[in-house]
């Protein structure tokens, strides 16, 4: 009984204490300028990128610690603008490709093992190398693409930097690791390195798993010519965890959430004519849903961000009709293979203890 309630956690509790709408609305004008700029310039593509950036690094609030809020959306804005440029240069081949969703997995997991800060910097990278690598555009396109990532995360530090000042809060925005914090995470970082080199680490297994579902989800689409398929190594990416169970719980209500999320984007593109601004509007409101309930339900969390997601291709001239099927459909098949890997796995280990413990009776 209590497997199945861990499993089905994510989908089922509805802890409503934990909802931040607050920090929601924080995050919200960094998005509001990207989107504005993007719309007065003529340029909604880049608005669009640039308040994606200003909201995955809004997210950085939840994860204090690297010292303080400040310092952890710097480092993650610099993630996840090196991951733009490096997907970005390496898309127009496969080969290359493969390589860097190696790297990444590896990378995350290796972060992973330090700490929840550590590994949500790690995924989030990943998640912006995964997409930059789907579109081949060239270098020009990938400075640029990486410009207007840079801007977006810069955009919300300086919110969030102008909001801790006006606060006048006890913990400067700017604070700085301690002169024995920096040493120890170094030394965290290169230890997990060297056991995972030497293949006795505790995270192998776990990389092990992330190396093989990013490869194969990114090989599928990439031989099959997926349109937007990057949200399959990235679904991949987002619902693998260390442990069967939150695999599990993870991959059911993401796939839940995504289809209802399609669902409401559908209905609205058929009964409603949206406006840009209705549409930049929508953008807002269901980025602030996801902040609101990004700690109470992943599944309904995950419907606002299919909603949000959908949207924002709307904005940068991309069809919702188009975006929510394929989405939906990309997102069972990156869960789909996720659920397959691990529980191919989790099969085998089993298999070999049973191995070992008759072979020890023996």
């Amino acid at each position: 009984m209590g497997r199945l309630l861990a499993i089905s956690e994510d989908t089922t509790a509805f802890p409503w204490m934990r909802r931040t709408p607050g920090y929601g609305l924080l995050a919200m004008p960094a998005m509001v300028v990207a989107l504005l700029v993007g719309w007065w310039t003529g340029h909604p593509a880049a608005g669009a990128i640039a308040a994606g950036s200003a909201f995955t690094v809004g997210f950085a609030v939840f994860h204090e610690a690297l010292a303080s809020t400040v310092l952890s959306m710097s480092v993650l804005t610099l993630g996840i603008a090196s991951g733009t440029l490096a997907g970005s240069l390496g898309a127009p081949w496969t080969p290359l490709v493969l390589f860097i969703a190696f790297v990444v997995a590896v990378n995350y997991g290796l972060l992973a093992s330090l700490g929840p800060t550590e590994g949500w910097i790690g995924q989030q990278s990943g998640v912006f190398v995964v997409v930059a690598s789907y579109f081949v555009n060239g270098p020009r396109y990938a400075l640029g693409r990486t410009m207007m990532v840079l801007a977006g995360g810069a955009l919300q530090i300086l919110v969030f930097t102008i909001f801790y000042l006006l606060r006048r809060k006890s913990r400067e925005p700017s604070s700085r690791l301690s002169h024995e914090e920096v040493p120890r995470r170094l030394h965290e970082l290169l230890a997990c390195l060297r056991e995972e080199l030497t293949l006795r680490g505790k995270t192998a297994p776990y990389v092990a798993r992330l190396s093989l579902a990013l490869l194969i989800s990114t090989a599928i689409y990439r031989c099959f010519h997926v349109r937007n398929g990057y949200w399959i190594p990235m679904t991949a990416l987002l619902v693998l965890k260390p442990q069967w169970t939150g695999t599990l719980s993870r991959g059911i209500a993401r796939m839940l959430g995504t289809v209802a999320g399609a669902g409401i984007a559908l209905a609205l593109a058929h009964l409603l004519p949206f406006s840009e601004w209705v549409i930049a509007a929508l953008v807002i409101v269901s980025a602030w849903g996801c902040f609101v309930l990004q700690a109470v339900n992943y599944a309904l969390f995950s419907v606002f961000v299919t909603l949000y997601i959908v949207f924002l291709f709307r904005f940068g001239g991309f069809s919702q009709t188009a975006a929510a099927h394929i989405r939906l459909v990309n997102t069972v098949v990156g869960g789909a293979i996720a659920l397959a890997i691990d529980a191919a796995w989790m099969a085998a280990t089993r298999r070999r203890g049973v191995e070992s413990r008759a072979e020890s009776v023996q």
